[in-house]
């Protein structure tokens, strides 16, 4: 994961041949690109299993504090959650106040939330295919 650090202060933002100097140039450059990403295995308490399903996890930090996330659940079968009683218990940063959460699956979306306890999904019953959780959240 890569994050901006701005260059010094005292230095020009441009030189005598008025262009942005190197470590202005560098901080634009991480600004545009944005973050990698950082990939994580999420856990889930109340999902429902038949088969063993594949999850995967990305954060991108777009600031300090903002963080986007994306959770995708393949099942081998299927699976079901329940609104509530369905989260991820091991998102890898520490989530601040209460956040919104987005649980897709082709063209059907509901929302949850996310807080201090994990990210939340909304309630599915035997989807046998993947599910999307998404949501940008205040985390440090």
């Amino acid at each position: 994961m890569t994050i901006a650090v701005l260059p010094p202060r005292t230095e020009e933002l441009i030189d005598e041949d008025k262009f942005a100097t190197l470590n202005w140039t560098a901080f634009f450059e991480s600004l545009a690109a944005g973050d990698a990403g950082t990939t994580w295995t999420p856990t889930f308490t109340g999902l429902t299993e038949v088969g063993t399903a594949t999850i995967t996890g990305t954060y991108y930090r777009l600031s300090a504090k903002l963080v986007f996330f994306k959770i995708v659940i393949t099942p081998a079968t299927s699976t079901s959650a329940v609104l509530g009683t369905t989260f991820c218990n091991n998102f890898p940063l520490t989530i601040r106040g209460s956040n919104a959460v987005t649980t897709v699956s082709g063209f059907t979306a509901s929302s949850a939330g996310a807080d201090s306890t994990g990210i939340y999904a909304a309630t599915w019953t035997a989807i046998t295919t993947a599910v999307t959780l998404t949501g940008t959240i205040e985390a440090n």
